[in-house]
């Protein structure tokens, strides 16, 4: 059965992301919109733009919202552009909707923690950040060290690599299929290390405040 994912991506999107899982969901007869926070997205390395029907601002009325879509995916890009959704009250409410009705929900690298608000009690992947690991904790989610992670209607994915498993996956989720690729977790947990004053870094900041 054909379903609906509403794709949130950051306004300067990894296109291998992006394209790839769209891409996937295509071939296995999924439609989909992708939303951001502007009607112009660009790829995050060539800054090659694309122009989409809506912004977040657009996608007010939320029961409207999952009447129209089965599923959602979120996809990570710019550092700065992904880290804004994990306290964008926009996305964080549309999270909230879709997770309310127990509906598919996709998340992957950096993105993952946009979607903590559906996350307790489950497993989920995530790029191993400090700041990641602790708004997801706080949310009540179980960290796996592996790169993927199904757990009940979450599907994520720890790196922009597993793009296509991770796709595939949703994509078994999304058609009741039983899950398909399988990881093993590294039981890696990311350690937070104060940082050194790198003496030529703080040089180079000192001679371009004494410039002005």
């Amino acid at each position: 059965m054909n379903s609906r994912v509403l794709v949130i991506c950051s306004r300067r999107y990894n296109q291998h992301q992006l394209w790839g899982a769209l891409n996937v969901m295509l071939e296995r007869g999924h439609s989909s919109e992708v939303v951001s926070t502007d009607y112009i997205i660009q790829d995050e390395e060539s800054l090659s733009p694309n122009r989409i029907s809506r912004t977040l601002d657009d996608l007010k009325d939320l029961q409207a919202l999952t009447e129209s879509f089965d599923a959602l995916m979120v996809i990570s890009g710019n550092h700065y552009d992904t880290e804004s959704y994990w306290s964008d009250k926009r996305a964080l409410a549309i999270v909230d909707a879709f997770a309310a009705l127990e509906r598919p929900i996709a998340a992957i690298c950096a993105a993952v923690p946009t979607i903590r608000g559906a996350a307790a009690g489950k497993i989920v992947s995530y790029f191993p950040l400090i700041r990641s690991r602790q708004l997801l904790q706080d949310a009540g989610a179980i960290l796996s060290g592996s790169v993927l992670t199904r757990d009940h209607n979450i599907v994520t994915a720890a790196n922009e690599m597993m793009t296509e498993i991770w796709a595939e996956e949703f994509c078994n989720l999304l058609e009741g299929l039983p899950q398909e690729h399988h990881f093993e977790d590294s039981g890696f947990v990311p350690k937070g290390r104060p940082r050194k004053p790198m003496p030529e870094l703080e040089r180079l900041k000192r001679s371009k405040t004494d410039k002005h």
